[in-house]
């Protein structure tokens, strides 16, 4: 192929769809637009300042990524996961986050345990404190391809993570999950570490689970 065949200009539109991308993205995650929340260009177009035509690609984007899907009545709608989609993910998480937790516990310096101590002592938003915790786990894991995969599963993981808190009390009872994960860890005890880590998710999943059911009750 020649240099004049191969063409890597990047447009313009391209940039500014995956602002958009990432601003929309962003506001699904963070709760500000809710599953079940219908969406329409007019009402994302005044919001972001944008055109039609950018959020309209962004929209068919998101819809890829599955956290935005067509609305039972018309038009689109942040997606509500499926009982089974949920089902699915956590019995990934089930096998991978106790891994995760696991080589953590065998591999990490004494100085990646005491940042993650560190990181669950900070009174910060609780959504970026438990980012920064997740950071610090995977990154003490020295597995780079454990973190590929989770990070590819960051997303809906997140979306789930906040229909799970959105259950009565679960959030006071998650904190004390988190509590006995990093007293293992702090123990070294790999596998006291990992078998919390597994009571976790199984946990949310339920939580995550009766939240879905009330959410599809109303939406």
């Amino acid at each position: 192929m020649t240099d004049a065949a191969l063409s890597m200009r990047v447009a313009p539109s391209m940039l500014l769809r995956d602002k958009v991308v990432g601003t929309l993205r962003q506001a699904i995650l963070d709760g500000a637009l809710e599953p079940g929340r219908r969406l329409t260009e007019r009402e994302l177009t005044e919001l972001t300042g944008v055109s039609r035509t950018s959020v309209r690609e962004a929209l068919r984007h998101l819809q890829a990524e599955r956290l935005v899907e067509a609305s039972p009545s018309r038009g689109l709608r942040v997606a509500i996961p499926t009982e089974e989609e949920v089902k699915n993910i956590y019995e990934v998480r089930a096998e991978l986050e106790p891994l995760v937790v696991r080589l953590f516990t065998q591999r990490a310096s004494q100085k990646e345990i005491d940042a993650l101590i560190e990181a669950r002592q900070q009174k910060t938003d609780v959504w970026d404190g438990l980012q920064r915790f997740n950071e610090l786990l995977l990154a003490g894991t020295l597995n780079p391809v454990l973190t590929e995969i989770l990070t590819g599963l960051h997303t809906r993981i997140h979306v789930l993570r906040r229909l799970s808190f959105s259950t009565p009390g679960r959030s006071a009872v998650s904190k004390q999950e988190f509590d006995e994960i990093v007293s293992a860890i702090e123990r070294r005890s790999p596998e006291e570490a990992a078998e919390a880590a597994r009571r976790h998710v199984n946990a949310a999943k339920e939580a995550a689970l009766r939240a879905l059911k009330s959410l599809r009750e109303t939406s």
